[in-house]
């Protein structure tokens, strides 16, 4: 565990009131935008980061430093956001959203730039167990036993999510041009 926040923990389990809130400050965008690539929606990205870090708050204390403090927020905000969006938000709405809203990932990329509104429409025809797998690789840059452990599952599973994803989406991307214009 990194030793800034394992420390920070500690200091929040001994009464700290400022060390819950630096936890907050260094990982709440990146909870928010694990929870958005997930749920797909503004709103309900907002409202999972004010609930998980409420969840985390009353149940630090039976955290066992036995895994890095990110890998255990990272595991809960996935748990978490695959439970909201299994209660309900449907694929369908949050696709047509995004096509009128006109809006990409809040979390990396600029609005109004078409290829980044094409991937972020390509990564939503995923399942969120594909989605999240492919955002924790390639927008979270972490290695496969990092993505196992947050997801508690083997690394051969984490590989057969990456390759099932890449081919979803490779016809989805085939028409979106990666190059820059010159």
């Amino acid at each position: 565990m990194g030793g800034d926040d394992a420390d920070l923990v500690r200091k929040h389990l001994a009464g700290d009131p400022d060390a819950f809130r630096l936890l907050y400050e260094k990982y709440g965008d990146k909870v928010f935008a694990s929870a958005y690539r997930i749920v797909g929606e503004h709103h309900a990205a907002a409202d999972l980061v004010q609930e998980i870090f409420v969840k985390i708050h009353g149940e630090l204390r039976s955290f066992k430093f036995e895994s890095k403090f990110s890998t255990w927020l990272f595991r809960v905000t996935v748990n978490h956001a695959l439970n909201r969006a299994s209660e309900g938000v449907r694929h369908a709405r949050i696709h047509e959203k995004i096509v009128r809203d006109g809006r990409g990932d809040p979390g990396g990329t600029k609005e109004g730039r078409p290829v980044d509104d094409e991937v972020q429409r390509a990564l939503l025809e995923l399942s969120p167990k594909l989605r999240i797998v492919i955002s924790l690789r390639y927008l979270e840059g972490l290695s496969y036993e990092e993505i196992a452990e947050i997801l508690e599952l083997s690394i051969g599973t984490v590989k057969s999510r990456l390759f099932l994803a890449h081919e979803t989406l490779r016809p989805l991307l085939k028409q979106v041009r990666l190059e820059p214009e010159s």
